[in-house]
């Protein structure tokens, strides 16, 4: 199937130039190459590749990205006040590189390493790269390619992290047209928990490029609680995928929440390859003005006796538009799956719009699966219902509103956190006007 290949940034020219130089260790090297004849071969996805159909990417082919940053100025104050939380291990990325003077994880218990990607790679290096398909359509090929840097993270077995850690990326906004490409690989050994968060924010409202895979590995009996704020320049085009392989006993609790960014899109799969596994996969996105924001998600029943449980909700204003896309496939053989998906959508204006697609694939006789997707506008009845009570028009669609996306921060365990994404959603929330 044709791809988009002629892009105005050659980011093959510039791997080779950089990314493919030899510094790089050989297992690393030979992803690159990799990725480099998927990339020549493909290029980026065209609206003829069914999971790109509802999403362009012409600005993107058009736009002329930078992958050389001008020197900051930002503090540890600066990121205190851009953190979610006060009480975490905090890791910062600043402009695609990793900051030890802005990160602060000093205090790590036995048997939990934190590095930048290159550094903490050649104990789990054989994890990198197996949680995606760089052949598949998409940006994993391209991410492979140019990663610059990252993030590894890595409990070890029977370790409970009590801390969250708070994976901070920030766009100072001292480049225009910067394009960072990160790779994190976060990795749980048997019996182990722990809390990530991702959050990308961007300083100032200009052209840029995020570019990021995330890669989950559980082992038997680990819980991770992961979490993605995405709050960036409205001018952004934000690319990201998030993959695990979970194994038996194995728990991830995933949500996603997508603010920021002209064009956002994630992907997020998970591979459930042990009995008694489970997903807990949610999401809220608010695009406004002509922010268009897509989730693909994935989750693969690959045995008997795993469950999943999916929730994604979007509230859309103005000229938005919104891609849900998910998908729930169970194997043969995957006897005992119980999986239920659901996608819901609040529109708040005549001119935006939803394309949402909830599937599920069942190869199996024994399973219990349900799915389903809605579309609707404010309650005409409830918002009488408030007015009659003394609330204007603007408070009560603002509360009525927030009463529909609350759903998925009630499903967020920890207490701090939870309240501080209530307090960016309530920040952001379009107020519903006609």
């Amino acid at each position: 199937m044709k791809m988009l290949t002629d892009l105005a940034t050659p980011f093959v020219n510039i791997a080779e130039q950089s990314s493919l130089e030899a510094n790089d260790n050989a297992y690393v090297h030979t992803l690159r190459l990799k990725a480099l004849k998927e990339f020549n071969n493909s290029g980026v996805p065209a609206k003829k590749e069914e999971d790109w159909k509802y999403t362009s990417l012409w600005d993107f082919s058009q736009q002329e990205f930078t992958h050389s940053s001008q020197k900051n100025t930002l503090s540890v104050t600066d990121v205190e006040k851009l953190a979610l939380l006060n009480q975490a291990y905090r890791i910062v990325i600043v402009d695609g590189e990793f900051s030890s003077t802005l990160s602060s994880f000093e205090d790590l218990a036995e048997g939990v390493v934190i590095t930048s990607l290159m550094d903490g790679l050649a104990p789990v290096e054989t994890h990198l790269g197996q949680q995606i398909d760089i052949e598949k359509a998409g940006f994993n090929a391209l991410n492979t390619l140019m990663m610059n840097d990252g993030v590894v993270i890595t409990v070890a077995a029977d370790v409970h992290v009590e801390k969250p850690i708070e994976l901070l990326v920030i766009n100072s906004g001292t480049t225009d047209n910067l394009a960072i490409h990160n790779r994190h690989l976060i990795v749980l050994e048997k019996n182990s928990q722990a809390t990530v968060i991702e959050h990308y924010v961007g300083l100032k409202d200009i052209a840029a490029f995020t570019n990021v895979v995330t890669e989950v590995v559980l082992a038997e009996q680990t819980q991770l609680n992961h979490y993605k704020l995405q709050q960036e320049s409205s001018k952004t085009i934000h690319i990201a995928t998030l993959a695990a392989k979970q194994a038996a006993g194995s728990q991830w609790i995933s949500s996603s929440i997508s603010l920021g960014a002209k064009l956002a899109r994630n992907d997020v799969h998970t591979q459930l390859l042990g009995e008694q596994a489970h997903v807990q996969m949610d999401g809220l996105y608010l695009p406004i003005n002509e922010q268009h924001v897509d989730f693909h998600t994935r989750i693969d029943h690959a045995v008997p006796n795993t469950t999943s449980e999916e929730l994604f909700k979007g509230v859309l204003d103005d000229d938005s538009h919104a891609v849900f896309n998910g998908k729930v496939i169970v194997h043969k053989d995957a006897q005992k799956t119980d999986a239920n998906q659901q996608n819901h959508n609040l529109l708040l204006s005549r001119a935006c719009a939803i394309d949402s697609k909830p599937e599920m694939e069942i190869y199996a006789d024994d399973v219990k699966c349900a799915h389903g997707s809605t579309v609707g506008q404010l309650n005409e009845d409830h918002l009488f219902f408030l007015r009659a009570r003394g609330l204007d028009e603007v408070s009560a669609r603002s509360l009525l509103t927030y009463a529909f996306a609350v759903d998925v921060l009630d499903r967020i365990e920890n207490d701090e956190l939870r309240q501080a994404l209530s307090l960016v959603i309530e920040q952001r929330l379009p107020q519903g006007g006609q």
